[in-house]
């Protein structure tokens, strides 16, 4: 993988020679965020690339809420340890992004919730302003899943930014997600009546094609004709994101 990390439209910011396989991603945002599963994500499809990587996470605190920072460092040496110079940054705290923006040497990559105007604060990086809030509102109606896929939309971000083969990002999110049916009720479908419970007995499976969805399994329950009998029924759920 190439990765040139120039702005694509501005050139006030210094650009140096072409960063090839040997760069850090410095990933900062609060703990209780949901950031890890999407920090994994862009790590292993770097990874799938065939590009040696390798995260540390950074938490001074365990209390929800306060800063963590998670550090992917990509190395064609396979070098493990943390770079002093990162290469692409995003901002994801608001309580730390001025400080975090500060830290970065000239030539780096920010990107940042729009709202937080952060390219007023240096010249000499290259800022990628992205609207996070106000493309989740429009994307995600459940309250609780928004923070959830604010992260995701960072990792596209970043995959495009670096050109990380798109395929690979989504063999990463169907390997990151791909298990488990926490549960699945039947309501008189083909006169049947049912669930299946994650522990609870039946058996449920979940796979991934693009970005398909399908969840097969059997639950328990009974036949609305016989409702007295208990019953199992094999179930098949096709879902499109």
């Amino acid at each position: 993988m190439s990765v040139v990390l120039e702005e694509k439209t501005r050139s006030a910011a210094p650009v140096g020679p072409a960063v090839v396989n040997d760069f850090s991603i410095h990933v900062a945002t609060a703990n209780g965020s949901g950031s890890m599963s999407s920090n994994n994500i862009l790590m292993r499809s770097i990874f799938q690339m065939g590009i040696p990587v390798s995260g540390k996470n950074l938490f001074p605190s365990n209390i929800q809420g306060l800063p963590t920072w998670f550090t992917i460092r990509a190395s064609k040496e396979g070098f493990l340890a943390r770079q002093r110079d990162i290469g692409v940054l995003i901002c994801m705290n608001p309580e730390t992004a001025h400080e975090d923006v500060r830290t970065v040497h000239p030539g780096a990559a920010v990107i940042y919730e729009e709202n937080l105007k952060l390219d007023t604060l240096r010249k000499d990086v290259h800022f990628y302003p992205v609207p996070f809030s106000k493309l989740v509102l429009e994307l995600v109606s459940d309250g609780k899943l928004r923070r959830l896929a604010i992260n995701m939309i960072y990792v596209g971000v970043a995959a495009w930014l670096l050109d990380v083969d798109m395929a690979e990002v989504e063999k990463a999110v169907a390997k990151q997600f791909k298990s488990k049916a926490a549960a699945v009720d039947i309501n008189n479908v083909g006169g049947f009546t049912g669930s299946y419970n994650a522990g609870l007995g039946g058996a449920a499976k979940v796979t991934m094609t693009g970005r398909t969805y399908d969840i097969t399994g059997t639950a328990d329950g009974f036949n609305t004709d016989n409702p007295s009998f208990r019953t199992s029924g094999t179930f098949a759920i096709r879902v499109s994101c």
